[in-house]
Order: structure tokens, then C-alpha cells, then sequence
């Protein structure tokens, strides 16, 4: 049966921070995913999510960040962000950090790209001692011009430059892969070995995953039959109040 898990910097958002995770948890979800808050202790986020036998699945490093990490000169300031998330991910019992790409020129790209790599096999070492594995994913080129990574392709590039599937897994997130790619099923064929978390959305709305291009009874169930033990994230802009969007997800839970 799929597990999902309910992405709060996203969802219930008509709730403050704190009282999403309450919401997700009441409304059938068994984790959460979110963007640590820098406003909130970490000993009242620890309470709201442990609401109920709620877990968190993955938590986000902030964007600004994760851009960090493609300056060499800020190469430090990374490791110490990264090693500080960490520590909040160990509190919190939650195994997987998702670090983010970024916009990156043409004239910069290889500076960029190497010190991005070489951040993340600087983290690496101490995310396997913890038992924690670092998320890597892309931005469509067709709504984010200049990001990198942009594809699996790129990717895939990266984990094997890395060479550490103890530390490193790929978030594999249908709506970005949809939109300039496609091709899921032989991602999920493929690749289902490297897949650390997966996110779903409405494609091309960005909306709930009811309506759109992709069906996703077929895509879950082949989820399950290649053996997917992660959750599935909910990672979407509900059309209105999230609570009256949820009647999609009644079938599968």
C-alpha cells in the first residue's frame, strides 16, 4: 500500500506552521515533508510532528542554502549548514536531507558545478554515519530557465561522479520529470534502485494529482510492484482549501 507523505510547505497551509503537521496527520497522512523554519524551535516542531505516530519523511534545505554549496568560497558555510540540519534531522528521527539545485549562468557553469560536487562529497562521510541519505533532484528548463541540475539525465550525472548510494539517492519527482521528459515508467523501471523519495503533483496545473496528463492508478501500483519502500509525496498547490482537495487520495489509503 502506498505511504504517503504530505509536503507542508505546500499543504494545510491555511494552518500555521505548527498546526500542519496536526493536519496532515488528521486528514490520513502517515509523514510530513517540509523547509526547516528558521522561527521555530526546534523542541515545539519536534512535538508537532510527533503528533499522533506522524513521521517526518525528508526535510529541505533552504534555497539559499543549498546555493552554498556551488561556491567554493562558501564551501565551509555549507558544511556547517548542512552538519547543522542534520543534527535537527537526528532529533527529529527523519533519514533523508533534499538538497537543491540552482540557477547557474553559462560563463560560471563548470566552476559551479564542480564546487557543487565536491560540497556534497565533502557532507557525504557523516551523512552515512548517521544513516542519512541526501536527496538530489532537477527543475524543469521549461519554468526554470538556467537551473541545474535540469534533468534525470543530469542527475544521474552527478550520483555517479559521486559513487556513494549509502549517502546519495535521487528524489524523483514526477511533476518535473512530466513536464520535460516523460518517459515515468521506464524512470521507474530504471532507476528504482537509486529512488529515495518520490514527489507527485497535477500535470500541467501543478494542482492535485486527480486531474491532468498522468495516471497515477497505474504509476503508484507500479511503484509497488517494483518494491518502493519510501513514501510518496504530496507536493502540490491545491486548487482551494487543501482538506477539500483530498478526496483523490481516499482510494489509495
Amino acid at each position: 500500500m502506498v505511504s504517503f507523505c504530505a509536503d507542508i510547505d505546500r499543504l494545510f497551509t491555511e494552518e500555521p506552521f505548527l498546526d500542519r503537521c496536526k493536519a496532515a496527520r488528521d486528514n490520513g497522512f502517515q509523514s510530513v515533508e517540509f523547509t526547516l523554519p528558521e522561527e521555530v524551535s526546534l523542541g515545539q516542531l519536534g512535538d508537532a510532528a510527533a503528533y499522533d505516530g506522524l513521521k517526518v519523511s525528508v526535510l529541505t534545505m533552504p534555497a539559499d542554502k543549498s546555493a552554498s554549496a556551488f561556491d567554493k568560497k562558501s564551501k565551509r558555510k555549507f558544511i556547517e549548514t548542512f552538519d547543522d540540519l542534520l543534527d535537527k534531522a537526528d532529533f527529529l528521527e527523519c533519514k533523508k536531507i533534499f538538497i537543491s539545485g540552482k540557477v547557474v549562468s553559462e560563463t560560471t557553469f563548470d566552476e559551479e558545478r564542480e564546487a557543487f560536487v565536491q560540497a556534497l562529497k565533502a557532507v557525504a562521510p557523516r551523512a552515512r554515519q548517521n544513516g542519512v541519505r541526501i536527496l538530489l533532484g532537477f527543475k524543469n528548463p521549461i519554468e526554470n530557465p538556467d537551473f541545474y541540475p535540469a534533468s534525470t539525465l543530469e542527475v544521474l550525472e552527478i550520483l555517479d561522479e559521486l559513487n556513494d548510494d549509502k549517502a546519495f539517492a535521487y528524489l524523483f519527482d514526477v511533476y518535473q520529470s512530466q513536464m520535460s521528459e516523460g518517459g515515468l515508467s521506464n524512470t521507474i523501471d530504471g532507476l528504482i534502485s537509486l529512488i529515495g523519495h518520490v514527489r507527485i503533483a497535477g500535470v500541467p496545473t501543478g494542482e492535485e494529482p486527480d486531474a491532468g496528463e498522468i495516471n497515477y492508478d497505474y504509476l503508484l501500483s507500479l511503484l509497488e510492484m517494483q518494491g518502493y519502500q519510501g513514501h510518496v509525496g504530496c507536493s502540490y498547490t491545491p486548487r482551494m482549501k487543501t482538506t477539500d482537495g483530498l478526496k483523490w487520495m481516499k482510494k489509495y489509503v
